[in-house]
């Protein structure tokens, strides 16, 4: 009868123990030595930065400036760059389009506060600041929350809105940050082995993405690019906390509240998402039925860089109907 572990195993079990501690330390050590940019080291001079009640944001315009104005939200880990064929398929369409950072993402200020509440009233300084008229607001992802925080809390800001592949967590039940994230060296130790880890990007991009060749080199440089901004990790540690729970403070968090909304609606979806499931694309449309439902054949949860023409193309469509 086996009636403990032998001392050589013992021993081994120990030592692995170790050096995985050390590999995770050496990950967040990294980081540390990585992120030493200020925000305007790697910014693009396409963009500009707009001074907001919580920070500078900042954003890339492109088209007519008398065009009507389309607001792109990007999602998790992404940042105004990633809408680059969007952004210049839109201005040749004749839109003005404002693609903007959502801290702590991309190259705007990280003043804290990133609830969908948080990320709106950010946007809506921006655009009073801009004296938008107003605008077509588009979120993806995690982005989709913020916009239609937007919408529902400055209803005035908006003419339109079209969720793309939305994440808004309405299937799942409310819940609170879970406990074991409230360290924040925890949160930093799992943010150095993945969004901020150089080693990591192209995998955790094709997790997200149908068509795994889409994750092109450029598009893994746009994502790493902000990440060497001093205390990203520790930025993003932050963030993790608050998106590991559903925002039941936010109004579009409530089901209840998406009967509310008077604006258009158009729901653009990657038919072979598995982040954010085509079920919950049609759960989506069952509570904004005026809602005109597009399925993107072939494509993922990201599907303006996995078929750029179609998705555009998709898109133009979508805006000429609202």
């Amino acid at each position: 009868m086996i009636t403990g572990i032998p001392r050589g195993a013992a021993k081994l079990c120990g030592a692995l123990v170790l050096l995985v501690v050390a590999a995770v330390i050496a990950f967040r050590l990294a980081a540390s030595a990585r992120e030493t940019k200020g925000r305007a080291d790697h910014a693009p001079s396409s963009g500009h930065w707009v001074t907001t009640r919580s920070g500078d944001v900042f954003i890339q315009e492109k088209g007519p400036p008398a065009g009507i104005p389309v607001v792109l939200f990007h999602g998790t880990a992404a940042w105004s760059e990633l809408w680059r064929a969007t952004s210049e398929a839109l201005a040749a369409g004749g839109y003005h389009v404002i693609a903007l950072d959502l801290p702590p993402f991309g190259f705007s200020d990280r003043p804290g506060g990133y609830t969908r509440q948080d990320q709106a009233e950010r946007v809506s300084d921006v655009l009073e600041k801009l004296n938008a008229a107003p605008a077509i607001i588009v979120g993806h992802s995690f982005g989709a929350g913020a916009a239609i925080e937007l919408v529902l809390r400055f209803p005035a800001r908006a003419r339109a809105l079209v969720l793309v592949d939305a994440a808004l967590g309405l299937t799942a039940e409310p819940s609170d940050p879970p406990a074991a994230l409230r360290p924040k060296w925890l949160r930093e130790m799992l943010v150095s082995l993945t969004v901020t880890n150089p080693l990591a990007t192209k995998m955790l991009l094709q997790s997200l993405i149908a068509k795994k060749d889409r994750a092109l080199p450029e598009y893994v440089e746009v994502l790493q690019r902000p990440l060497t901004r001093q205390n990203s990790t520790s930025d993003i540690a932050d963030w993790v906390y608050y998106f590991a729970g559903t925002d039941r403070g936010a109004i579009s968090a409530d089901r209840g509240a998406y009967a509310r909304l008077k604006q258009p609606v158009a729901i653009l979806w990657g038919e072979m998402d598995t982040v954010t499931p085509l079920a919950q694309a049609r759960d989506l449309n069952g509570l904004l039925p005026q809602a005109h439902l597009t399925l993107l054949p072939g494509l993922g949860h990201i599907p303006q860089i996995e078929n750029p023409g179609q998705f555009n193309d998709a898109l133009l469509k979508a805006l000429g109907t609202l």
